[in-house]
């Protein structure tokens, strides 16, 4: 099967993943901020556009945000404002994913060039374009930051691999880009100087070097303390977490059970970790270890081809670069809670490992012809898994966004601050601000159309059980329907101010024999802290297709 003939349907299948994750991107998709959006980006807009000259614009482009200067993100949130008028988040999340697409152009590329059979291709686009990066899919901050970044230290790295003096100019400047989109870009650096010095590019070395130091010096010029003292204390304290946090989050991808629950759920991501860095390894002493012992010799020709020594040293570069970014998440986060290793907007970066050891293993195997059979629909079952797995979750997420925009317009609260913090009226302003000046239309409005029904003549009784953190209320009348803009709400009222919250109801669990069925009844988890003093009203509200119900009920609230 070593061949370099491709037909169309090989072309359109591998290709099919890619169109598949750009419908369910457009399909769950919101024009609303979540949180860091509210500094990093609506913030700093904000601020961008008040400065009244061009050195106050350059320091609010240039100032860290969650401890990363994020010089690309904030320019693509400029271009898309000046493209369509808005701060439309939409279109920031969907040019975040474009460059998850051109990281999977960089390694089609690369493939290329290992002349082998395309249909060999199909799982690192099924490893690709699947959802267990939601959090960076569909949140703008963390996917402005990640998927930039990576796309530009792999098309650093793609360059630099070629050799040539016009691709070692691109490199440089493309590694200066890396660097000012997040810290952890500086890693670029390492990655590519240990391949200038594995070939022998020494005069280049130097320039490289140079290069490095005057970004760094840039980055740091100014740049407030770092607060990583927890992080160094936990690893100090608990060695062996980080240890394990390293091959636990280096077989992320094989996170395949995101409901388990702990120590369970790490288990296989761990296995599979140490499964990936055993290829990773072997790969290494196949390819990079006799270049490392003959690395003196004077006298001989590399008998290594050009295209095959690209294809190593692009390997071995983005290997070295996520490498590297595993360390510093294992080393700096387990003081978070060990569940950080697996958490969603760090999934990418194992999930490019994956593709980088597959493509690793295939180059080192002789006999193409007995790659294992099952080796493509085996890939297929687990892409089909991971949206059964993850598609709930993605949809559970898109409705508590939808009400946490309800909550922040009516309340003042619901956007990722909590009341009497000082984010509380920081996000609010963030929020308000564009809003009044007609730059950002969140969907505020979604649940107008139910609100305004009139009541039913059914009266609920909902069940309340309180904790110190929350109010636990329980219909048992009502399926929660499924479906993405299908929902059973718990609607909390002020009698006293304006004030209403709406609180997405989770479905019970079946008791019957049949476990896809769902269960009657839902519960809702009311966090104490959003609501102010004072007495709440209660309803219920059911909405499913063109189907919409306000049912009141006999409870009340007094805070």
């Amino acid at each position: 099967m070593k061949t370099s003939s491709n037909s169309f349907i090989s072309q359109l299948i591998v290709a099919l993943p890619l169109a598949v994750f750009i419908i369910f991107f457009f399909f769950y998709v919101l024009n609303v901020a979540w949180f860091d959006d509210y500094e990093s980006l609506s913030g700093f807009f904000l601020e961008f556009q008040n400065a009244p000259t061009w050195s106050e614009k350059a320091y609010w482009l240039f100032l860290p945000n969650n401890e990363h200067r994020m010089v690309t993100a904030k320019l693509l949130v400029l271009a898309t404002y000046y493209l369509t008028g808005e701060l439309q988040y939409v279109w920031m999340q969907a040019l975040a994913n474009l460059t998850e697409v051109f990281i999977w152009v960089l390694f089609l590329l690369a493939f290329r060039r290992m002349r082998l059979s395309l249909w060999y291709f199909l799982p690192v686009t099924l490893f690709m374009f699947q959802p267990q990066h939601y959090l960076l899919t569909f949140l703008t901050n963390a996917g402005l930051q990640h998927e930039p970044l990576l796309f530009f230290a792999f098309a650093t790295l793609f360059v630099l691999a070629k050799g040539t003096p016009a691709s070692a100019a691109g490199a440089l400047v493309l590694a200066f880009i890396t660097t000012f989109t997040m810290s952890n870009g500086m890693f670029v650096w390492i990655a590519g100087g240990i391949i200038l010095v594995l070939r022998k590019r020494y005069s280049f070395l130097l320039i490289w070097g140079l290069a490095m130091a005057l970004a760094i010096a840039g980055y740091y010029y100014h740049y407030p303390s770092t607060a990583n003292g927890k992080s160094f204390s936990k690893f100090l304290e608990a060695p062996q977490l980080s240890l394990l946090g390293f091959f636990t989050y280096l077989g992320a991808a094989f996170d395949f059970f995101p409901n388990a629950s702990a120590p369970w759920r790490y288990i296989l991501p761990t296995l599979a970790g140490v499964g990936l860095m055993t290829i990773a390894v072997l790969w290494f002493r196949k390819n990079i270890w006799p270049v490392l012992l003959g690395y003196f010799r004077t006298t001989g020709a590399s008998s290594v081809p050009d295209q095959e020594r690209f294809v190593q040293d692009f390997l071995l570069g983005t290997a070295l670069f996520l490498l590297a970014n595993n360390t510093i998440i294992a080393v700096l986060r387990p003081h978070f809670g060990y569940h950080v290793m697996l958490i969603s907007n760090y999934k990418l970066y194992p999930t490019l490992f994956l593709c980088v050891a597959y493509m690793a293993w295939l180059s080192m195997r002789r006999d193409y012809a007995r790659t294992p059979k099952w080796l493509i629909p085996a890939s297929v079952l687990i892409y089909l898994g991971l949206y059964l797995a993850y598609f709930p979750i993605v949809e559970d997420r898109r409705k508590n966004l939808l009400t946490a925009t309800f909550n922040q317009y009516h309340a003042g609260i619901g956007l990722g601050a909590t009341r009497g913090s000082f984010l509380e009226p920081y996000i609010q302003n963030n929020f308000m601000t564009p809003l009044e000046k007609g730059i950002y239309n969140p969907p505020i409005h979604f649940f107008d159309p139910v609100l305004a029904q009139s009541a039913e003549s059914q009266v609920l009784s909902l069940q309340t059980q309180e904790t110190a953190t929350h109010y636990l209320l329980t219909q048992p009348d009502l399926t929660v329907p499924r479906g993405r803009n299908s929902l059973l709400l718990l609607h909390v009222k002020s009698t006293e101010r304006p004030d209403q919250y709406l609180i997405p109801f989770q479905a019970l669990p079946n008791t019957g024999r049949n476990p896809f069925r769902p269960g009657v009844g839902g519960k809702a988890e009311l966090p104490k802290d959003m609501l102010r003093p004072g007495a709440y009203e209660l309803q219920v509200l059911y909405q499913d297709g063109t189907t919409l119900k306000r049912y009141p009920t006999l409870n009340k609230l007094s805070i």
